[in-house]
């Protein structure tokens, strides 16, 4: 075996931690991997919110105003979602938010807030005011990336966190992978802002003309529809429903530990690793080689039988051993038989 083309280097123990807690891996998908956010980068995030019934999540991250950043449409979006009702009360915009349909629903935060201006070296003050004319102003410094958990189905894959110890191998079950990406809540408060601006308007002219007017700007409910083959339209209650739950849950905010710091090492000393090895009870298999190659691998097929294969290939070859094991057996008491005459 020492001639082998494939020897083996190294070999672990393996060892499967308790799942005590959720343990989330968060993909951003339009970020490069060397770029993570995080408190080296400048980019750590400042809040993570999830509603844990409809696995809603929504992670805050602070945007670079130094390169690449309009600061008038900076402005103008902080400005919106300042006034915004919405985010002024706690609710959520979009999913999150049940696309608001019934109004806003105070929530634990609503994400892409924006931030008092400051004048620490990425916008100067005097631009702000010359663009703003007013004091104040509020700047977008903060982007919302959202997400949803997906509830795992009876054959999906089991993804493990894995972390080196040694010679040991320690594995902790993944809760769920959620991908995130930018949520557009600056232009939804635009649009709220933008409406209400209208709602005004129409309300004004109406007063002072005494004249009905069309109610475009009326906040409506909207009904979720799918089409089916024939071309109708159904409605679909469930869907309602599912929005209606993420529009009621209230948001569970947390902290963000940066993974560098000793807080986040000590985390993940206690719930990635396990600490006594020695005292962990020994996992017995409950499946047989031959099982396990035929549940993951495709059907073998005997050779001399090419009909048979998988469960009656497997028995014809038990049939064949015990033959062979039978004839050998056979022949041991054909020679005592000839040796004792």
């Amino acid at each position: 075996m020492t001639d082998s083309d494939d020897p083996v280097v190294v070999s672990y123990d393996v060892y499967l931690t308790d799942s005590q807690i959720s343990r989330y891996v968060l993909q951003y998908l339009d970020r490069p991997t060397g770029h993570p956010y995080d408190e080296r980068h400048g980019q750590k995030p400042t809040a993570f919110r999830v509603k844990p019934q409809t696995g809603l999540v929504e992670v805050d991250v602070p945007i670079n105003t130094r390169v690449n950043y309009d600061v008038n449409k900076g402005l103008r979006y902080g400005d919106a979602l300042r006034k915004s009702r919405v985010a002024r009360e706690g609710g959520a915009y979009g999913m999150a938010g049940g696309f608001n349909t019934g109004g806003a629903v105070p929530g634990a935060g609503a994400g892409g807030e924006g931030r008092g201006v400051k004048t620490e070296g990425d916008v100067e003050m005097a631009d702000v005011e010359e663009k703003k004319g007013e004091a104040g102003a509020s700047l977008l410094r903060v982007q919302t990336l959202g997400g949803r958990i997906k509830v795992p189905e009876e054959g999906d894959p089991v993804y493990m966190l894995g972390a080196f110890r040694g010679n040991n191998l320690h594995l902790s079950p993944v809760s769920a992978v959620v991908q995130l990406r930018p949520q557009l809540h600056h232009l939804d408060a635009s649009e709220e802002v933008m409406t209400k601006g209208r709602a005004g308007k129409a309300k004004k002219d109406l007063d002072e003309d005494a004249a009905p007017r069309a109610a475009e700007t009326e906040a409506r409910a909207i009904d979720v529809k799918i089409k089916s083959a024939e071309g109708g339209e159904a409605l679909v209650p469930g869907n309602l429903e599912l929005l209606k739950k993420m529009q009621d849950e209230r948001w569970e905010t947390y902290d963000w530990v940066d993974a560098e710091t000793e807080e986040a090492w000590a985390v993940y000393e206690d719930y990635m690793i396990h600490q006594n090895p020695e005292d962990l009870p020994q996992l017995q298999s409950a499946i047989e080689s031959e099982d396990y190659l035929d549940g993951m691998s495709a059907p073998r097929i005997d050779p001399a039988h090419p009909e048979l294969t998988g469960w009656a290939m497997k028995q014809n070859q038990k049939r064949r051993k015990e033959r062979q094991r039978a004839d050998r057996e056979a022949d041991q008491d054909s020679e005592v038989n000839v040796e004792e005459g």
